[in-house]
């Protein structure tokens, strides 16, 4: 079993053999006082947000070195072309957060990066947390991807990163998505639409904690479950997910099963599984070795203190630093 001293040591080695030497340009700026970084996150009340806050603040009061501020974007397509559009000369001092598909689409220049090409400019830093995208409703007759057949579905913007993973689900593991009405709105009025019955099923996030533990749903789905007794959750079987993976065998999407009541009573009502993903910090490969040392480091020292931000925080962990397809 690894230590926490010796999971912090396979942290920062593996991101020692994965980066570029230090520039004299960037050990220059840290001579003459702290490295200011920036962290592009997503929007205010969102978990991605919760975690980009928490590890500024955690850097600037740990690291002598560096310096952090946050500033909100629309989602992760955003914080991906946001880094690469940088200017030059303050690319390097960039951090973003995104979800792997995103990455990939990013690598590929696929999907939301047709028009800029392919984006391939950036590594990872270490994954904050797994992702679970699924589904959640308040009619208990739909309860199957076939009983999503002509409903309405709320999802949040284009440009969000759970969005690409619940159309994904939609199309690749259901096999439905031309037969469903996909409306996409801002995170804030989906749980609205869904409680006032403009729309039937609404798209849901959250983060994975393990099996045991079970898994949490995003601030906005935690709303609909403290205003409703009866919450319906729809998964994704281990089945539905191996037919998606022959039919998209370059996809960086993982499944892992969930126990009934994982995340409340009812919740989900039996035995199911989650499609996940890792939500990573990143960086511009023209980032000096030295800043991303520092800021790795830091933060693997640090991890146990995010929880003192918010509660949810404690899935942050040494352990998931490098559950992902690029570690």
């Amino acid at each position: 079993m690894f230590t926490k001293r010796s999971l912090i040591c396979m942290v920062v080695v593996s991101l020692m053999l994965t980066i570029p030497f230090l520039s004299l340009e960037a050990e220059g700026q840290e001579k003459r006082g702290r490295v200011a970084l920036t962290i592009l996150s997503g929007s205010v009340g969102s978990d991605g947000y919760n975690f980009c806050s928490a590890l500024g603040d955690i850097i600037k009061k740990n690291n002598s070195l560096l310096t952090t501020s946050i500033v909100e974007t629309l989602g992760n397509v955003n914080q991906i072309k946001g880094v690469a559009d940088a200017p030059p000369d303050s690319r390097k001092f960039y951090i973003g957060t995104a979800v792997d598909p995103l990455l990939n689409l990013a690598r590929l220049g696929k999907g939301p990066f047709k028009k800029t090409g392919p984006i391939n400019n950036w590594r990872i830093l270490f994954t904050m947390y797994n992702v679970t995208p699924h589904f959640m409703t308040l009619n208990p007759k739909i309860r199957t991807p076939n009983d999503l057949i002509g409903k309405k579905i709320g999802l949040v913007p284009k440009k969000h990163g759970m969005s690409k993973d619940l159309l994904w689900i939609l199309n690749k593991c259901y096999g439905i998505k031309d037969k469903v009405k996909v409306r996409h709105m801002p995170v804030g009025m989906l749980k609205d639409a869904l409680l006032d019955g403009n729309i039937d099923v609404i798209g849901a996030g959250g983060m994975y904690f393990s099996y045991e533990e079970g898994f949490k749903v995003s601030p906005f789905n935690n709303v609909v479950m403290a205003a409703r007794k009866d919450v319906y959750f729809i998964g994704v079987t281990k089945e539905e997910f191996e037919n998606a993976k022959r039919n998209d065998p370059n996809t960086t999407y993982l499944w892992t099963p969930v126990k009934a009541n994982a995340v409340r009573p009812g919740y989900p009502d039996r035995e199911s599984g989650l499609v996940t993903t890792s939500h990573n910090m990143f960086a511009s490969k023209e980032m000096a070795n030295k800043v991303a040392y520092e800021f790795v480091k830091t933060a693997a020292e640090n991890a146990h203190k995010v929880e003192d931000y918010f509660a949810d925080g404690k899935v942050f962990r040494l352990e998931t630093f490098v559950v992902n397809p690029w570690s």
